[in-house]
């Protein structure tokens, strides 16, 4: 392979690298704020500059008069590049000269510290002396739809934005408009954002221009424990991490996997998480009460569950959003207490099986808006489409994203898992279980890979894992005798 020479270190390289990629494998990091890996490159902020030279015929290295921006500068064989020169810190000051002029000062206040590409730059390259002592420029913040809030006045016009909306989201929606020191990034007429991918602003913005708006002045970046783990939002399974402090998830961010979702996440998936702490989640054992679901103890309501399924013609379905884990240890437990029972996987309305299930959209989004559907169906599972005839009972588990299905057929339900207040207000008994973030596990997306996703946080309430309530279940006394 043809090497080059990065700050005295020979590197490997492979052709259609840019210096700013290859110098990484020795360690190198040279600060940068418009590139971005995934989007086309145009060399506008100058902080990646360095010093470039060749060998000339009689060996010795010429230097390059001129500093060379690195993510537009490939490498060749026996290129020589300097990146801890006088003339490059230099220039790397300069810029962040450049770019603090209209900057304010609000880093106490802005979502982005802590995880600040400006602030880190500043810190590194930057120099405590400024000279400028003309006004600032200042703009309003402007709400940009549901889920991005913009302050125009930190922005660094890396364009990143503008990149990704119309090379990646498939939307030309962010646009540049004047020019010089009045330039604005805004939506073209100031329409709200209308990609179902507009959290990926916040991300790639590497100041915090572009800040989610259900995470503003929530929680600091450096108080949240970090978890990676996989999406549940659909069988496509991207990689993500949960930020999580005091047992509350506070934000979901993507996590890159080049061979599943690369760098991005869709709205759906982002803030899947919120219903993990809701208000309105059952989270402990309930029975029906004069005055809607009321929690008892688990004893109570294991009684009252086997109770109401009792010699009763009784079908189970399956949550086609739990784990390779609980469905198999599932499988087992309906073997040994149920096993006249009809057995059907349930998440995804019109996505009877893993045939039907499809691309959504030309990025990540899949039809099966649960994660485990394929996984489900490799155990053995069989698709719902209807309560058999003559279905008197039903006990039903979620992992608390699968749709529920029409059960008005059904005169006794029993709900073990994840249910909001309003959803289980009918059932006979409710078993609160963990969701997705609560656990460990398998899911098995659409290409069949196995993935695992972490227990980010404790089970809410009196929540328990499935395999303690199937344990707890069985431990009440031998089979229940139901059809």
């Amino acid at each position: 392979m043809p090497q080059c020479l990065i700050d005295d270190r020979k590197v490997e390289f492979t052709p259609g690298e840019n210096l700013i990629e290859v110098a990484k494998k020795v360690g190198v990091e040279i600060p940068f704020f418009c590139y971005h890996p995934a989007l086309t490159v145009v060399a506008q902020c100058r902080m990646c500059a360095v010093e470039v030279g060749m060998p000339g015929k009689d060996g010795t290295v010429q230097m390059m008069g001129k500093l060379q921006t690195a993510c537009s500068t490939p490498p060749a064989e026996g290129m020589v590049v300097k990146t801890k020169t006088e003339k490059v810190l230099k220039n790397q000051k300069s810029v962040m000269e450049f770019l603090l002029i209209n900057h304010p000062l609000d880093c106490p206040i802005c979502d982005k510290s802590g995880e600040c590409d400006l602030q880190d730059n500043s810190f590194r390259h930057g120099d405590s002396y400024m000279r400028y002592t003309e006004e600032r420029r200042t703009y309003l913040d402007l709400d940009m739809g549901p889920v991005i809030k913009k302050n125009m006045n930190r922005c660094i016009h890396c364009t990143r934005c503008i990149r990704f909306g119309t090379e990646v989201a498939g939307i030309r929606e962010m646009v540049a408009v004047q020019r010089g020191n009045n330039t604005e990034i805004t939506t073209i007429d100031g329409r709200p954002l209308e990609t179902d991918y507009a959290g990926n602003y916040a991300d790639i913005c590497p100041t915090g221009s572009l800040t989610l708006k259900n995470f503003r002045f929530r929680k600091r970046a450096w108080f949240l424990k970090k978890t990676p783990s996989v999406c549940e939002g659909c069988s496509r399974g991207c990689n993500i991490e949960l930020h999580q402090d005091g047992n509350v998830v506070h934000r979901t961010l993507p996590r890159t996997n080049m061979e599943i979702n690369k760098y991005w996440l869709c709205d759906e998936g982002r803030f899947n998480s919120d219903y993990v702490n809701d208000a309105d989640r059952v989270v402990t054992p309930s029975l029906p009460g004069a005055s809607g679901l009321a929690a008892v103890g688990w004893e109570q309501a294991l009684g009252a569950a086997r109770a109401s399924l009792e010699g009763k013609a009784l079908s189970v379905l399956v949550g086609s959003d739990l784990t390779q884990e609980e469905a198999s240890n599932l499988k087992t437990f309906l073997g040994k207490q149920f096993p006249k029972a009809s057995v059907f996987h349930y998440g995804t309305k019109g996505i009877k099986t893993a045939a039907d299930d499809a691309a959504a959209d030309k990025i990540l989004k899949r039809k099966s808006r649960t994660s485990n559907l394929h996984g489900l169906e490799k155990l053995g599972y069989q698709g719902f489409t209807g309560l058999p005839a003559g279905t008197e009972a039903v006990l039903l588990f979620r992992g608390g994203r699968a749709e529920l299905p029409d059960l008005s057929q059904a005169r006794h339900v029993v709900g073990v898992g994840v249910f909001m207040k309003q959803d289980a207000a009918a059932f006979h008994a409710v078993l609160p279980g963990p969701s997705w973030a609560e656990k460990d596990g398998t899911i098995v997306n659409f290409e069949g890979r196995e993935q695992k996703i972490r227990r980010s946080i404790l089970p809410v309430g009196q929540s328990k894992n499935l395999s303690e309530i199937l344990m707890l279940w069985a431990n009440q006394g031998g089979k229940t005798g139901v059809a």
